[in-house]
């Protein structure tokens, strides 16, 4: 057993020193200074139930006693998740702050558990050379968590607990606008019982939120996405928008792509096996969010997982391989090189869509 265990341990290492070698220059804020994205979370718990979750005053006055100067960044989840992180108000930012890492490692290994179809050694290696769930946690991220409930909602899922597999999927609204194809998916394959759990499991979340928040929060919530700090528009982003931003016929140029995301994507779900057909959701989705970052291109793991598993295509196998690998993520990291990160999130999705029109998988 040692002989094989070493080589996989030697490979996790090596994609941890790549992590920190390249996320080097942010690793202080980090591991000392906790001036990262989890100040917009803090913010939620300290703010749940308050008229100011999403007051750019109160979130200002709020953010600005927190830690080492944190940026300042409104709130942009839902009341009912922030209902669920309230309890880290009982905490210094600081202790909060280790206790939040905590949790979204347990997520991960939620995730490598449940997640199906790849033995465990894979799955680890791909998460240790994984650029974007190594910013998942530089930047106090909490993109884990959805991993954890689309792993153990896929699971139940294949295991024909459709409805169950359904209620699990609606805790994905933490990140909502990475899933705004998922109707999509449950339309064309005709997943009514799935769709059912989806609605039931959003419906809770949604009676939460009132609960938490009072009946004024879609207001509030609408309100607050519409601020220019909410949508930022830049280059780096793995999707559309980044594709196209400065563009000087971004709108329309963008209107053109989304349309050919949904009909590749559309494709994949009708004539591909349901594996293929959960990727192309998860990469359509990526590309239509219009905010994203370089942790929310963590969905990336499950994608090249899904890739690699099927059978049907030695093309899509390859690229599951490569989005697997540092080398799909170079483009956030390094300078001059030839792509955009949007490219490697569009060019699998366009290849798949390929290889559905060409035969029923």
């Amino acid at each position: 057993m040692w002989r094989r265990r070493i080589p996989i341990a030697l490979a996790c290492l090596a994609g941890l020193a790549l992590n920190a070698y390249l996320w080097q220059p942010f690793l202080p804020y980090f591991l000392v200074r906790a001036n990262n994205d989890f100040a917009c979370t803090y913010t939620g718990a300290v703010l749940a139930g308050s008229p100011g979750l999403y007051e750019v005053a109160t979130v200002k006055r709020t953010q600005f006693t927190l830690g080492d100067s944190p940026q300042f960044m409104m709130y942009q989840r839902f009341p009912y998740y922030a209902g669920l992180v309230s309890p880290l108000r009982w905490l210094s930012y600081l202790q909060a702050y280790w206790v939040w890492q905590a949790i979204c490692l347990a997520a991960l290994m939620v995730f490598l558990a449940f997640w199906p179809g790849q033995p465990m050694w894979l799955k680890a290696i791909a998460c240790c050379w994984s650029l974007p769930l190594a910013n998942c946690f530089v930047m106090g991220q909490d993109v884990t968590l959805v991993l954890a409930a689309l792993a153990v909602s896929v699971a139940l899922f294949l295991r024909g607990r459709h409805f169950a597999a359904g209620c699990l999927i609606a805790l994905c609204s933490i990140k909502f606008h990475l899933f705004v194809t998922l109707p999509l998916l449950i339309l064309t394959r005709r997943l009514w019982r799935f769709g059912s759990g989806a609605v039931a499991g959003g419906a809770v979340l949604l009676a939460a939120s009132f609960a938490v928040q009072g009946w004024r929060w879609p207001a509030d919530y609408v309100g607050m996405l519409r601020l220019p700090t909410s949508t930022p528009s830049y280059s780096l982003m793995p999707n559309l928008n980044g594709l196209l931003s400065g563009h000087a016929h971004g709108a329309g140029l963008m209107a053109v792509a989304a349309g050919i995301v949904l009909a590749a994507a559309a494709v994949v779900m009708w004539r591909a096996k349901f594996t293929i057909a959960l990727a192309a959701t998860l990469l359509s989705g990526l590309l239509l969010s219009y905010h994203a970052f370089i942790a929310d291109a963590v969905l990336l793991i499950p994608v090249g997982l899904l890739l690699i598993h099927d059978k049907a295509s030695r093309a899509q196998r390859a690229v599951g391989l490569i989005l697997l690998s540092p080398l799909a993520f170079l483009g956030f990291r390094l300078d001059r090189v030839p792509y955009p990160p949007a490219i490697v999130v569009l060019m699998p999705l366009l290849e798949i869509g390929r290889a559905s029109c060409r035969e029923r998988v």
